[in-house]
């Protein structure tokens, strides 16, 4: 994926310049002009301007899930009540949504009366719509059963919410942990330590190894703090570059999932989403092979993400769907049974309901195991730097007071 700056023109001659993430520039043109956009300049987007592009534009178009739960689940009521797609998305289009989600409804409805059907409108917006969100959709304008599905969708978003709330709620102390412990360790170092410098000097006491890495890195607190902003800055900045590259990002994702604390919660979390996204698509009569492919897309990992790939490619090559899943080490042997069984029995979107509900639930347990460990190894962590720091003060100070004994 590379980035692209583009300047487009709408229907009615207003300009458009942004910065989006694409494979290709022919992809990214055929794309903006399926939108019924006029391509004007396309570039390559490169250096720190993009980076801050992406994240004004982000922000920009950023909508809040409870949102769009809020938006699908009122759809599914006004759908099965019979009242028209175009008159539902207008009246709730008057409720008190975000202006950024209100102009979304509004060019839903602009889509709608202009001939598109819903999941293509609502594919015009994937910042706030998922590609599982729009293939759901597809599938249910299909079977006529667009209430249901928009319901299923409503009920799946409340639950990844509230999958993401216990896992940032049990994150939240010990990342105020960390950061309070630094802040307190830097205002030690950068203003209180300094007052004993003259003391230690006046005395011409030879300072312990300790005191001297610490005196070290004092004054470098006081005489260059100036260069800690961009050199903070540009390490993101070179991370950021370099976690964005496939070989990057692969190897992030690899040390996130072999991770001793973190890496089973986010695997457990990851697959919950994942067979939960297949369970909701294949009931809804999307066939294996697309609903594979929209797990792979939304799978968020890309260790995951290439698994799931080659079971599709697998299963389009012939092979029946627990063999792949079996070749595949990052899945469990629970997994590969159960596939199996849902293959025989033909009930695989229970079998992958059945392991999305066991995968919640491990996450709860490992949740608990998670935090029960962090906590006491960040205190320990942060006992141990403020022990270093109070022992590098006191020593010279016993020093002193033998001296001043003789």
């Amino acid at each position: 994926m590379a980035s692209y700056r583009y300047k487009v023109r709408d229907k009615a001659g207003s300009a458009t310049l942004a910065t989006v993430e694409a494979s290709s520039r022919s992809e990214l043109t055929a794309l903006l002009r399926k939108q019924g956009f006029q391509v004007v300049t396309i570039e390559e987007a490169k250096g720190f301007p993009v980076l801050l592009d992406q994240m004004v534009l982000r922000f920009r178009k950023r909508t809040s899930p409870q949102e769009v739960v809020s938006f699908t689940r009122q759809m599914a009521l006004l759908v099965r009540s019979g009242i028209p797609l175009v008159d539902a998305i207008e009246s709730l289009a008057e409720q008190p949504f975000s202006p950024v989600f209100k102009e979304v409804l509004r060019t839903l409805g602009q889509d709608l009366r202009q001939g598109r059907s819903f999941s293509e409108a609502l594919a015009q917006h994937p910042a706030a719509f998922s590609v599982f969100s729009v293939n759901m959709v597809k599938s249910a304008e299909t079977a006529g059963i667009l209430d249901q599905v928009l319901e299923r969708l409503a009920s799946l978003g409340e639950e990844e919410m509230e999958l993401r709330g216990r896992v940032s709620s049990a994150l939240v102390y010990p990342v105020l942990l960390v950061f309070l412990s630094l802040g307190v360790v830097t205002f030690l170092m950068a203003f209180v330590l300094p007052k004993f410098i003259s003391i230690f000097e006046e005395s011409e006491v030879i300072l312990p190894l300790p005191t001297r890495i610490l005196l070290f890195i004092s004054q470098l607190l006081q005489n260059f703090w100036f260069l800690i902003p961009p050199v903070v800055g540009g390490a993101v900045w070179a991370g950021l570059r370099y976690f964005r590259r496939p070989e990057g990002r692969v190897r992030l994702h690899r040390w996130i999932l072999q991770a001793p604390l973190l890496g089973r919660l986010m695997t457990q979390t990851l697959l919950a989403r994942a067979f939960r996204v297949l369970a909701a698509l294949l009931k809804s009569g999307v066939a294996a092979v697309p609903a594979l492919a929209v797990t792979e897309d939304l799978m968020g990992n890309e260790i995951l993400s290439n698994a799931v790939g080659r079971i599709r490619r697998a299963v389009v090559g012939g092979a029946p769907l627990s063999e792949p899943f079996r070749a595949e080490k990052v899945f469990p042997s629970t997994v590969v049974q159960l596939v199996a069984v849902g293959e025989r029995t033909g009930t695989l979107d229970e079998s992958f309901l059945h392991l999305a509900d066991y995968y919640d639930k491990e996450v709860d347990k490992s949740l608990r195991t998670f935090t029960a460990l962090l906590e006491p190894l960040l205190l320990l962590i942060m006992g141990l730097v403020v022990g270093f720091v109070a022992l590098s003060v006191l020593l010279p100070i016993f020093q002193l007071v033998r001296v001043f004994q003789r």
